[in-house]
């Protein structure tokens, strides 16, 4: 985490080395929150500098995962870098934009992130001396790796209220050491979603972010 840290406030200090020249997109950064990923307990954020006339952007957005209850405690960290190139541009000024919003976007882009994650969780296995089924407590971690490319739409509502939508996909290599497998006499085969932590390829990558500009 502390590499984001350095790279963004290197982005805010040498802010004014990327000056834009246009007077329609007078700013060229952008703070946003992914709202969806609140569900799951996870904080999700992003930072965003534009280059240019909003010809390509690149974003770092960190993330930090978070739940303690009786049956399960989680918690990890997730960092993705996006770099985005803008493919076209419905502008008010230009009298090109499309239910009044002041701009709308289109633009595609690679990323990659980077996840570590564990897990605190109970989980029933069967005691042959008993016939009964023992609630048992084991720990997981997860080190993710995963790159791709995606497509999105990046609307400005007003002139400092924006909102972005991506969807992508990636090749994800993960390594998860659980002590369940060091526990359940017999090996077990688990089936993970592609959204779960633990899930090894191909996969998909969405994003839904509102912010605003500075």
């Amino acid at each position: 985490m502390k590499y984001f840290f350095i790279i963004l406030v290197s982005f805010l200090c040498f802010n004014n080395s990327y000056s834009q020249d246009s007077d329609f997109f007078k700013y060229n950064n952008a703070i946003k929150i992914s709202p969806i990923e609140f569900g799951s307990a996870e904080f999700k954020m992003s930072y965003e500098h534009y280059f240019g006339e909003r010809k390509s952007s690149i974003s770092i957005i960190p993330s930090v995962i978070l739940k303690d209850n009786f049956d399960e405690s989680k918690s990890g960290v997730q960092v993705m870098g996006q770099y985005r190139v803008f493919l076209s541009h419905l502008r008010s000024d230009e009298g090109k934009s499309i239910l009044g919003f002041y701009n709308i976007a289109l633009y595609g882009g690679v990323y990659s992130l980077y996840l570590n994650y564990n897990e605190d969780y109970r989980y029933g296995v069967h005691n042959p001396v008993t016939n009964e089924y023992d609630n048992l407590e084991f720990h997981k971690d997860i080190t993710a790796f995963e790159g791709g490319a995606l497509v999105g739409m990046q609307l400005d509502i007003t002139n400092r209220i924006v909102l972005d939508m991506y969807v992508g996909g990636g090749i994800r290599q993960t390594e998860l050491v659980d002590t369940r497998n060091e526990t359940e006499s017999q090996p077990d085969y688990y089936y993970y979603g592609v959204f779960d932590p633990e899930y090894k390829g191909v996969k998909p990558n969405l994003g839904l972010q509102i912010g605003f500009t500075f």
